[in-house]
């Protein structure tokens, strides 16, 4: 009966830890898509990332920039990127990481680092 238990446990983790090794965000691995980790019960918090990424936005108004929004109830997603603070903003292409900003920022530095990523992204 010990045995069964301990297999059960063994198996158990296999399955845990095998889901986590892909990347879990249904987006092309070719593309790069901003992530915001958010936590909604601090959206006081937040408000720079999204008023930066629609300034981002408006100054690429000819290209899609792809965004997307993980919630704190999404651990999976959460684990994989190893995210410890919330908010945390990301650019990735694939599982290759291109950014990362974590914390409370101003707009102002926000956008700096998201500018610096996309126009040096533009430039051949």
């Amino acid at each position: 009966m010990v045995f069964l238990i301990s297999s059960m446990f063994i198996l158990t983790a296999c399955v845990s830890v095998a889901s986590t090794e892909e990347n879990p965000l249904n987006h092309p691995d070719d593309e790069m898509v901003t992530v915001l980790f958010s936590d909604s019960t601090s959206m006081q918090d937040e408000h720079t990332y999204y008023d930066a990424f629609l300034t981002l936005q408006q100054h690429f108004e000819d290209e899609m920039l792809s965004f997307i929004i993980v919630d704190l109830n999404e651990r999976d997603v959460i684990k994989y990127f190893e995210i410890n603070e919330f908010p945390t903003m990301i650019v990735v292409t694939g599982e290759n990481e291109h950014l990362r900003m974590e914390g409370v920022l101003t707009e102002e530095e926000i956008l700096q680092e998201l500018f610096d990523l996309f126009l040096e992204e533009e430039t051949p």
